[in-house]
């Protein structure tokens, strides 16, 4: 299986990371000596998908997800991310 991982955020003092493999998304940041993560499952957009599969290249790293989605997936993580660290340093 293939793990793709994308450009590491910093929030108020703790890394996040971003990953994903298959149709499965997560976050995982380090608060206080503890990993914290969480995931979303996302489908591809059917057309963005069947450009996948005819080998087709929608985005540098070739998975099935367009730039904007890409984009939408990583922003919704963040806010998870930020909220998870803001919720522990209360």
């Amino acid at each position: 299986m293939k793990v793709t991982t994308f450009k590491t955020k910093n929030y108020k003092g703790c890394p996040i990371y971003f990953r994903n493999f298959k149709n499965h998304f997560e976050y995982l940041t380090i608060i206080r000596g503890q990993l914290y993560t969480a995931h979303i499952s996302v489908r591809p957009h059917w057309l963005t998908n069947i450009f996948f599969k005819l080998d087709i290249t929608t985005g540098v790293d070739k998975i099935p997800y367009s730039q904007q989605q890409l984009a939408n997936i990583l922003s919704t993580l963040e806010k998870m991310a930020e909220t998870t660290i803001d919720t522990v340093n209360k």
